[in-house]
């Protein structure tokens, strides 16, 4: 039996695995940007009110594809601080509900009762609802398990929150809890329990929308945690990690900044009807949230921990 030697070399996987993850996160968003941009392209440069509004279009499965491989990906990277591991866990969570309900959902339901071409099925409205709780409730499940064997197999310090936390990352995070909390019990919840609208609105339409809310303040969330490092981290990591260049924090200000201040003036051209509010602020936020990885990936390519 031979014996591996203390002082062998390591191969570099772990690292290798590190930096292509890094790599991939960002691709399926720059798929979907492209995508949806050049399917504009064919149609005389019309685009469509909503990336989401894909969901009925020839890059249909672009945009669910894209929107999970993210969400997975976002999941399994660890932040550098607690913060930034909370907010990329719930912003993947989130990519999923985006996804599997579009704000279109209620035009798909009134366009069912079509046959199927590869299969000759007709598809009822009744089915496609039926078939929607199947699928939330299937994902929901499978969430359950992997925060179960994160938990056991990891004892998982994402559910432990550590006294020397700053004040800002416990703000931020409770604000995530709670939204998010509030977003199951009442619009996933009333789906499953067959509700079609909420407070006078569609229900798809209010799952879509706060769950890309979600997702697109957690990622805010995320680069707070490299914008104000003295705010969103312990003394501990900021003494432990090598600081980033005062390039790079600026650039994580404007990021930010962008970032909450899109939310805001989208929120608002949205609510006024403004054509095209939505799409351009998901094309921003997307923009933006890339932008941020690349300056975050430039700087933990080489010094990972």
């Amino acid at each position: 039996m031979t014996t591996r030697s203390p002082t062998a070399r390591e191969d570099g996987t772990p690292l290798l695995t590190y930096r292509y993850l890094r790599m991939i996160l960002v691709l399926p968003a720059a798929f979907l940007l492209l995508a949806t941009v050049l399917e504009a392209g064919s149609r005389g440069w019309q685009f469509r009110e909503s990336i989401s509004d894909s969901y009925q279009g020839p890059v249909r499965d672009v945009f669910v594809g894209a929107l999970m491989a993210s969400g997975v990906c976002m999941i399994a990277y660890k932040g550098r601080a607690k913060l930034e591991d909370y907010a990329l866990n719930f912003a993947g969570f989130n990519a999923f509900f985006v996804a599997l309900v579009p704000n279109n959902f209620t035009a798909v339901l009134d366009a069912a009762a079509t046959t199927s071409i590869t299969t000759g099925d007709v598809v009822t409205r009744a089915q496609l609802l039926t078939n929607l709780r199947f699928v939330l409730t299937s994902f929901l499940a499978i969430a359950a398990v992997f925060v179960f064997l994160d938990y056991r197999l990891f004892h998982s310090e994402a559910l432990r929150w550590s006294p020397g936390e700053s004040r800002l990352s416990g703000v931020l995070a409770v604000v995530s809890w709670v939204a998010q909390i509030a977003f199951l019990v009442l619009v996933v919840g009333g789906v499953l329990v067959g509700r079609e609208t909420l407070f006078g609105l569609s229900i798809f339409g209010l799952l879509h929308f706060t769950a890309a809310g979600l997702l697109i303040g957690n990622l805010s969330f995320a680069v707070a945690s490299h914008a104000l490092p003295d705010r969103a981290r312990t003394p501990q990591q900021n003494a432990d990690w090598e600081p980033s260049s005062d390039a790079a924090r600026r650039g994580y200000l404007v990021i930010m900044v962008a970032m909450w201040g899109g939310i805001v003036v989208g929120g608002i051209c949205i609510a006024l009807e403004v054509p095209y509010a939505v799409i351009v602020t998901e094309y921003v936020e997307i923009g933006l949230f890339v932008a941020y990885w690349l300056v975050a990936t430039r700087r933990d390519w080489r010094h990972p921990a």
